[in-house]
């Protein structure tokens, strides 16, 4: 998407955050959005992490759920959590313990800003952590 908007006058397209700081080191710029408030706002973390917030109580078990234009009045209207999608029967028992602290991992440890920040991502609040481990307990052979 980048490498095809920089060859392309005028061109617009949608890259996720993590893509924010290519998009500047090539030039291409990035826009503030209409949230469902009304507001126009641009992917600052305040921003996605207000827009979150509003969807962590609406979030079901499986954590599956579409982020797109929330409530949150100062939100950006287009925010996703990102997903790891594994069989939650694995081949044997090594491989399900492997998966599952390397799963544990990542919303514990690699949950951390130090880790986050250079992506444009934001940590997993408390309850989405909760979530992400009953799922990570599922996993077994």
């Amino acid at each position: 998407m980048l490498t095809a908007c920089a060859d392309t006058p005028g061109c617009i397209g949608y890259n996720g955050i993590s893509y924010l700081s290519k998009a500047l080191a090539g030039r291409l710029g990035y826009a503030s959005l209409k949230n469902n408030a009304g507001a126009y706002t641009l992917p600052t973390a305040t921003a996605i992490r207000a827009a979150v917030a509003s969807f962590v109580p609406l979030t079901p078990p499986n954590e599956t759920i579409s982020m797109i234009d929330g409530p949150a009045a100062s939100g950006y209207p287009v925010v996703n959590y990102e997903y790891a999608v594994v069989k939650s029967v694995q081949p044997d028992a090594a491989k399900a313990s492997a998966l599952r602290a390397f799963l544990r991992w990542v919303i514990t440890t690699g949950n951390r800003t130090s880790y986050l920040k250079d992506l444009g991502f934001q940590p997993l609040s408390g309850p989405l952590v909760a979530l992400g481990e009953q799922q990570i307990a599922e996993i077994g052979s």
